[in-house]
């Protein structure tokens, strides 16, 4: 199950909960009643108290408004004349009044603290959301990082999977980045990556592709639902896109710009093939790439087709 439906559930799980507990805190108060009309159980207005501060801390004002109005009619019932009802005496009338200021004070001291709790709960799951999302992106680019791609390609698989779509893993290195870093020094080699990332992120579609920086000079994209010809065409764009750039390579090669090699491989997801080994083999599309030459594009089963017909 993905995260995104656990959390749904566990709301609907919390929201369930807070129901449950409204109600049996207004069944204690009509218990509590229920009690001390028929076994003459003795101080029940405590128990209605109890029910109060119950309900109106996990429910909020409302269902403690309810507990309440119930509790300040079962004490007018309980205090008034015998055989005169909510007629009273100067005593019961004081104590009346005590009640009933005891069990609104009761109800807006804890409904207070309860919107107080919910607030400083509510800033710190968005604190705490804030947070997980700064560590799981790659301080340099913006980009996801390797945390990050690990956790969503494996939720992509998995969807992929459910719904029986292909999906697509593009492994992307930057040719010579050492040697660029030699020679205009590691701010620049920063400054260049960001450009590429950049150049990366401009050819994300919005059918859930995304994007993430790998390791160095390494990058990933992945594309659900996509085959392997669009896979190879969106590679393509993109390394024409980086070397449209014209970033200078800072040494004497047939490749006088920055430029990139990108390894692709594309399957659709069964019960016993692992994601593992679908990295793996986009890995080794990649190196493929930069063994024939550098900036260009290789798919895992066109290096598998090479090979076998030159076997």
């Amino acid at each position: 199950m993905s995260k995104y439906k656990s959390y749904v559930k566990y709301n609907l799980l919390q929201q369930n909960n807070k129901l449950e507990i409204g109600l049996i805190s207004l069944f204690i108060t009509a218990l509590a009643i229920i009690l001390d009309v028929f076994l003459q159980v003795p101080n029940p207005e405590i128990i209605c108290f109890i029910a109060i501060v119950l309900s109106t801390f996990s429910c909020g004002f409302f269902c403690g408004s309810i507990s309440g109005f119930l509790t300040i009619l079962y004490c007018g019932y309980f205090f008034s004349v015998p055989g005169e009802l909510m007629s009273y005496t100067d005593q019961n009338f004081y104590k009346m009044g005590v009640i009933i200021s005891a069990t609104v004070s009761m109800i807006v001291i804890v409904g207070t603290l309860k919107m107080q709790l919910k607030t400083r709960t509510e800033a710190l799951e968005k604190a705490n959301k804030e947070l997980l999302l700064f560590s799981a992106l790659d301080g340099l680019t913006g980009m996801r990082n390797r945390r990050s791609f690990d956790e969503m390609l494996n939720n992509a698989w998995e969807t992929c999977l459910l719904e029986q779509k292909s999906i697509a893993l593009i492994i992307i290195d930057v040719d010579f980045f050492k040697n660029y870093n030699d020679s205009y020094g590691h701010q620049a080699g920063d400054d260049c990556l960001r450009h590429i990332s950049a150049a990366i992120i401009s050819h994300l579609s919005s059918n859930g592709s995304f994007a993430a920086r790998y390791g160095g000079e390494e990058f990933v994209v992945v594309m659900p639902g996509v085959a392997i010809d669009a896979a190879i065409e969106a590679g393509k764009r993109i390394r024409e896109t980086v070397e449209d750039l014209n970033i200078p390579s800072g040494h004497e090669t047939s490749h006088p710009h920055v430029t990139i090699s990108l390894g692709i491989n594309t399957a659709l997801p069964v019960a016993d093939m692992s994601c593992e080994e679908f990295v793996r083999k986009a890995d080794f599309a990649l190196y493929k790439a930069k063994t024939a030459g550098r900036n260009n594009v290789k798919a895992y089963s066109t290096v598998v087709a090479e090979q076998e017909g030159y076997c």
